[in-house]
């Protein structure tokens, strides 16, 4: 569109006549003033032309100029954009995040008494506990899940279930009744859920635990001292489930390397024998929490002394045996394991 001999009014200088239209340029003659504009550009703001059709003509052009022009500018951005992303790719080579890795280590459980099945060869944790253990349990201790409403011993206690033999009825019908009368059964140890403080509800996890790990099952007697605290069980752990926010972390085994002590056997391993508490190795305290890591040092020196303890019975080559894997898989010399130096040797 050639604008040539058009009016046209400014703003400012009022009404003129455009005198020459070359290129993008407008000569506009006010009077006797001539002045130069950028067409179209100057019809947005400074100039208009006189005839109302000519101008719609004018603004049209004016709106397709204007949206090549942001076309052109948003295909030099993309250009732009594919450049400094190729220059990034050569500056920086993304890394995968680091997952936290957590040393290995062996593990001890805090388990409730449970006398189920208990003999004269059997300590107990294979069956539902007898009516003193669980009134114990219950009325003295007020252990979290014997305590529970939704537990069957509990129902029992409360005459909700009314019989001890409908109680068996129900271990017998659903595999167990808590973790503990199906311990040495199924072989497996859980990690509980938190009991007190700000995660108070949470599944506990288990983080160092790993495949060859030593899994100790640790328990007392009624009304006995938490430095007679006793093994009565390990087992080399094969299947392993570190835990997350809706499922508590368990340890478990299938492998011949598993040994339940005898109740005589269980009184000779006291567990802080071996153990002590990083912060206050004198301290005979195991606290709330339900499970604390060994070393393999501490684990070597357990199995060392069960398998004295076992020498002359049914057990002895396993027991033997059982030390022999351990201490091969984590490169334990067995005449160098250290003497115990657990919370009780401060004693």
């Amino acid at each position: 569109m050639n604008l040539a001999g058009q009016l046209v009014i400014h703003k400012t200088f009022g009404e003129g006549k455009v005198i020459d239209h070359t290129g993008g340029y407008l000569s506009v003659l006010f009077g006797e003033s001539e002045k130069r504009f950028i067409y179209p550009d100057s019809f947005q703001v400074f100039l208009r032309a006189k005839d109302e059709t000519l101008h719609t003509a004018i603004q049209n052009e004016l709106a397709e100029a204007q949206a090549q022009k942001q076309l052109l500018q948003h295909e030099k951005d993309s250009v732009a954009l594919l450049e400094r992303e190729k220059v990034a790719e050569k500056r920086f080579v993304p890394t995968k995040p680091k997952e936290r890795v957590y040393p290995r280590a062996n593990i001890a459980f805090k388990c409730n008494y449970c006398n189920g099945g208990k003999s004269s060869e059997r300590i107990g944790f294979h069956g539902v506990c007898s009516e003193a253990v669980i009134r114990y349990n219950i009325k003295e201790k007020n252990h979290v899940w014997c305590s529970s409403p939704d537990s069957p011993c509990r129902q029992y206690y409360d005459g909700m279930i009314s019989s001890y033999s409908e109680l068996e009825d129900v271990f017998n019908r659903d595999g167990s009744v808590c973790y503990e009368s199906a311990m040495l059964r199924d072989w497996s140890a859980f990690a509980g859920i938190t009991h007190t403080g700000e995660n108070k509800g949470r599944p506990m996890k288990l983080k160092q635990v790993q495949i060859n790990s030593l899994a100790v099952l640790t328990t007392r007697l009624p009304n006995e001292p938490e430095e007679n605290r006793f093994i009565f069980a390990v087992f080399l752990v094969d299947d392993t489930y570190e835990g997350d926010a809706r499922e508590e972390g368990y340890v478990s085994t299938t492998s011949r390397y598993k040994i339940e002590m005898m109740p005589n056997e269980a009184q000779k391993l006291r567990f802080w024998n071996y153990y002590s508490c990083p912060n206050a190795p004198d301290v005979v305290k195991f606290g709330s929490g339900l499970h604390r890591y060994l070393s393999d040092e501490q684990a070597a020196q357990i199995l060392r002394d069960i398998t004295a303890i076992k020498k002359g019975t049914a057990q002895e080559a396993l027991a033997g045996e059982f030390l022999a894997h351990f201490s091969r898989v984590n490169g334990i010399d067995i005449e160098g394991i250290p003497q115990n130096g657990g919370a009780l040797a401060f004693k």
